[in-house]
């Protein structure tokens, strides 16, 4: 588990560090855990975070904007926002933090947090059998769009494409439905994913490029509700 503790306040992440530590010890799960100061040396790292613990007044880049930045580079992360302020706590709801807490920090509500973090990633792991009867286990969130060919279904990943013999509309039912649509009878999309979006046709961001993926005359009006209230400009 590659964790982060981000805060400007050195006492603070003291406090807060030998917390996550006795978690990760209690549950037998391994642990890398590093600590920075500001927004900027978080970002910098280049690192990508299974969790964050990040606090919001870090100075020239905030919390909600480190927060933000984050997300964009890796949408699986998990953020849970540390403050003495309650100010921002719609900025935060609005990147889908899992946790708000207060300073100062108490281990019950770090371990209750850390419990939701595990929980968050374990409901979001599918299973899948390659063509070569491999067992496949996935991260959902990793997964931007799956593709039926003509004997196998295409499943697109940050990190790869593998070929699944699993049906497309297996792979559906296992995928969550506030985030993933059917625009065509031929792919799921990761809504999260998308960068731009007509009438008959969708964009998706790849970690080296884009895809068009078509927009079917038939799903268009139900594809185009369903990405509108993803976004919240829905009615």
């Amino acid at each position: 588990m590659n964790i982060a503790v981000c805060d400007d306040i050195l006492s603070h992440r003291n406090a807060i560090v030998p917390y996550i530590e006795a978690f990760f010890k209690k549950k037998l799960i391994p642990l890398e855990l590093k600590e920075y100061s500001c927004g900027e040396e978080i970002l910098g790292s280049g690192e990508k975070f299974d969790i964050v613990f990040l606090d919001i007044e870090l100075g020239d880049i905030n919390g909600i904007d480190a927060a933000s930045q984050l997300k964009k580079k890796n949408p699986n992360c998990i953020i849970i926002v540390v403050t003495s302020y309650t100010d921002y706590l719609d900025a935060a709801m609005d990147i889908h933090v899992i946790r708000f807490l207060k300073k100062p920090i108490e281990q019950s509500r770090v371990f209750s947090a850390l419990d939701k973090a595990l929980s968050e990633m374990s409901n979001n792991q599918i299973t899948l059998s390659t063509k070569d009867n491999q067992i496949l286990r996935l991260g959902s969130r990793d997964i931007i769009f799956a593709e039926a060919n003509l004997k196998y279904v295409s499943v697109h990943t940050v990190q790869g494409t593998y070929t699944v013999k699993d049906s497309l509309k297996k792979i559906k039912s296992l995928l969550s439905t506030e985030v993933f649509a059917v625009p065509h009878n031929s792919f799921i999309v990761n809504m999260n994913y998308i960068s731009a979006f007509s009438r008959t046709e969708i964009t998706l961001r790849l970690p080296d490029g884009k895809k068009e993926i078509p927009v079917s005359g038939r799903m268009q009006p139900v594809f185009k509700r369903r990405f509108l209230e993803f976004v919240g400009e829905g009615e």
